[in-house]
């Protein structure tokens, strides 16, 4: 779930937690990868908040699999609007699940287009995605 945390942050900020100019294991243990004004000042609290509890440096302060998926940052409209999009251009649907369309279905204002893609196949011989 650490990696998480890192891979959420450089893709929200676009930089790497850790200054390296500094020892990246004192940076850990002091949790000293915060968050700077720019870029952080144009991020909402509750992402913020969810690379927070993954980046703790104790195992079990970290959240679980479980609870980063209940977080409510990742519980929100435009999330998923937002990985409906990304799906939409990758051309397959991998994130989301057909399951989630009529739970957020009361939340699509007028104008908001959620694109439908295909699901992708698990299958061991679908090894290619298809062409978006």
């Amino acid at each position: 779930m650490w990696s998480v945390g890192v891979i959420t942050y450089v893709s929200l900020s676009g930089t790497f937690p850790f200054n390296e100019d500094e020892d990246i294991n004192d940076q850990i243990q002091n949790a000293a990868f915060m968050y700077p004004p720019n870029p952080w000042k144009e991020i909402s609290q509750e992402a913020i908040d969810l690379i927070t509890n993954l980046l703790q440096v104790k195992q079990r302060k970290r959240l679980t699999v479980d609870k980063s998926l209940a977080h409510v940052w990742l519980q929100d409209y435009q999330c998923w609007c937002d990985l409906r999009d990304l799906e939409h251009k990758v051309g397959v649907r991998y994130i989301t699940h057909e399951s989630d369309d009529s739970r957020w279905a009361t939340y699509r204002r007028p104008g908001d287009q959620v694109s439908p893609v295909t699901p992708v196949s698990l299958s061991p011989e679908a090894d290619v995605l298809p062409a978006a």
